[in-house]
């Protein structure tokens, strides 16, 4: 089945694929659920945290559950939404700085799986090249 989010961006930012099914790479970029990792900018020291959530019922997200990421439970396509919140880590506290949202689509092209990004409104902050880097486990 199909888990399709009706109102995903006609425009993306960018496109390209991933050298792994579509079942591995769903599996991979639901991992990326809730991680955390800390960088540094300048002279800051910053926290970021990564949220993934799949297309529901054409009009909403929700978590990806183990359901879910048996093999051929979603086939085809799926949409997801991912949140990549930046923290500064200061000496009174974490200052949000940053959260940027993505909209994903993976489409099942046999051995490679297809991936457009396309990034929710146009504010500074992570770009879909960022995005991409952090699916693929690049460092930014």
């Amino acid at each position: 089945m199909r888990r399709i989010y009706y109102r995903f961006p006609q425009r993306v930012d960018l496109s390209f694929a991933m050298g792994m099914s579509f079942n591995e790479t769903l599996k991979y970029i639901a991992g990326l659920n809730n991680e955390e990792s800390t960088k540094t900018t300048g002279k800051e020291l910053v926290k970021v945290k990564t949220k993934v959530e799949i297309a529901i019922d054409r009009a909403t997200f929700g978590e990806i559950t183990s359901d879910l990421l048996r093999t051929g439970v979603i086939t085809e396509a799926a949409d997801l939404r991912v949140s990549v919140l930046a923290l500064a880590l200061r000496g009174g506290g974490k200052v949000p700085i940053a959260n940027d949202i993505f909209y994903l689509r993976l489409s099942d092209q046999g051995s490679r799986t297809d991936i457009d990004i396309a990034k929710e409104g146009r504010g500074d902050g992570l770009d879909a090249l960022d995005m991409k880097n952090i699916l693929l486990g690049a460092p930014k």
